[in-house]
């Protein structure tokens, strides 16, 4: 996390990384559109073997079942039987590379189970559409951004001139716009690199603080610097406890759920119950991963009370009484709480040597950072296969201007 943090006020690090993950989304889309193009034409060579069709172009001598079963997986199909023309382009060149894959279906009826396969199949492809299209769309903006940064052409603020004649909305709204674009600059401009640099530092800072603490659980005095703050700000009344000892006792607990909790989104062996990005994580995939996060709550609560070692003895709450069951355990006792957050030390030191990226590289596994170790010819070569391929997609969209909602239409999810 404050890795992360610090490198996003360096723009040109940043802008490097984008070009050289542009070729992987790139190649992913591809996949995904192709794959969306094989189940469709799965789909319509089963259709075609279902049933007969009168004058009328209506399904004759079928049970109200399967009829229903096969109207349901043709509405699917069909929702994405137009996609944006971004993505159209794309499937055309599927089309000549995987025109003769319906040589290989089955020439019999599709059961039900058949029918069952198609439909989840078809549904996975569409969120893996829908997914790589956003990611790419991502990098897109990210280009463009951090391209801005460094090359210095940002957009000077908009000055709106007001009409007297206008009507007080219009007014407060030309304000409005006129001040954010004034805000926008001058964050870009000044205050965007010393932000995150300053937040790195602090990320940074609560990280050593976290391990410290855990480290020394073991240890029959208190030394953790969390507990040390939060007696300054506490009278020994648990009435008199004011806010800022409510905030300082807040702020670790607060950055360590951040950093726990943020891995869910990286996780990507969950398979299709995986969190995927803004507003595209079906409804099985938020409960699926909601379920882990509670389950992940209590014992992150319990730590951090233990690693502070703050006395609950004069607190009467629920928690307590449930998490002090942990010391009449045999196997998972007082011992196991002390030494199994010292794994955390490991596990830091493996990730501050990027051991995750050179493990995923090692295995020839296709993941974000593992595309990110090489050798410096190898990168070089991906930073200007992604600038040719970012400079084309953005002509593109510069000459075939869209709606608002045109990039997401016949991807809708049904």
């Amino acid at each position: 996390c404050p890795r992360h943090v610090w490198n996003i006020s360096n723009p040109e690090g940043e802008l490097r990384r984008t070009r050289i993950v542009a070729s992987s989304a790139d190649e992913a889309l591809f996949e995904a559109v192709w794959e969306l193009q094989d189940c469709e034409a799965l789909i319509d060579a089963a259709a075609s073997r279902v049933g007969g069709l009168d004058e009328h172009g209506t399904r004759t001598q079928m049970d109200p079942h399967y009829a229903r079963c096969v109207d349901k997986l043709l509405t699917r199909r069909k929702a994405t039987a137009t996609l944006s023309p971004q993505l159209q382009r794309r499937r055309t060149a599927g089309n000549q590379r995987r025109r003769s894959h319906s040589e290989e279906l089955d020439q019999s009826i599709p059961t039900l189970d058949v029918l069952a396969k198609l439909n989840g199949r078809l549904q996975q492809a569409q969120s893996e559409v829908v997914a790589a299209e956003q990611r790419w769309n991502a990098i897109l903006a990210k280009n463009k951004l951090y391209s801005d940064l460094v090359e210095e052409t940002i957009n000077r603020p908009i000055r709106i001139d007001v009409d007297p004649s206008d009507t007080l909305l219009k007014v407060i709204h030309a304000r409005i716009t006129s001040c954010t674009s004034h805000v926008r600059y001058m964050w870009l401009k000044w205050l965007r690199g010393p932000f995150y640099r300053v937040l790195g530092t602090f990320c940074a800072s609560l990280s050593l603080m976290v391990l410290w603490s855990e480290a020394t659980l073991a240890l029959p005095f208190n030394v953790s610097p969390f507990a040390i703050l939060l007696g300054l700000f506490d009278s020994g009344e648990t009435k008199d406890r004011g806010l800022l000892f409510q905030l300082a006792a807040l702020v670790p607990l607060l950055y360590m759920s951040v950093c726990v909790y943020s891995s869910l989104f990286k996780f990507s062996l969950f398979g299709n119950f995986r969190l995927r990005g803004s507003k595209q994580s079906p409804g099985a995939a938020l409960l699926f991963n909601a379920q882990y996060l509670v389950r992940l709550q209590f014992p992150l609560g319990y730590n951090y009370l233990f690693m502070i070692k703050f006395d609950t003895s004069a607190t009467n709450c629920a928690f307590s009484h449930v998490m002090h069951n942990m010391s009449t355990v045999p196997f998972f006792g007082t011992s196991f709480s002390v030494y199994a957050p010292l794994l955390i030390l490991a596990l830091c030191g493996f990730t501050l040597c990027n051991g995750y990226a050179r493990l995923l590289a090692a295995l020839g596994v296709e993941h974000e950072d593992a595309i990110l170790i090489g050798d410096q010819e190898t990168l070089d070569s991906k930073v200007n296969e992604g600038i040719t391929l970012l400079r084309r997609a953005s002509d593109r969209q510069d000459s075939t201007p869209l709606n608002k909602d045109d990039s997401s239409r016949g991807l809708e999810l049904v």
